[in-house]
């Protein structure tokens, strides 16, 4: 009888260890995809649509919506294209381009 209930106890130990460690894992696991509940700023990414004028290039354009959350120019311009399933950088008067930029905003 004894040893029953010392290996019922022993079960319930390794359980309660296991549980715990279940729990620290997945908290370690989700707490780094957590954004900072401190901050006061968030930069967020929006959208515009321009429509190129004459003489416009995408590196002009880049200058004017290009923030400091891309790498670089080149980046940008990359992301552009993409999202505008443009072939080559040559862009022409008239053409309607969807254009990515951050913002910041307050949360106070």
């Amino acid at each position: 009888m004894r040893k029953l209930v010392s290996w019922i106890s022993s079960k319930k130990t390794l359980i309660i260890i296991s549980i715990i460690l279940i729990s620290v894992m997945y908290l370690c696991i989700t707490k780094k995809d957590t954004p900072d509940s401190k901050a006061s700023n968030a930069s967020q990414k929006y959208y515009t649509c321009i429509t190129v004028e004459n003489g416009d290039t995408l590196w002009e354009i880049a200058e004017t919506y290009k923030t400091e959350e891309y790498g670089s120019t080149n980046e940008y311009i990359a992301e552009v294209m993409s999202i505008n399933n443009l072939k080559s950088d040559n862009i022409q008067a008239g053409t309607n381009l969807l254009i990515p930029y951050y913002e910041v905003k307050s949360y106070q």
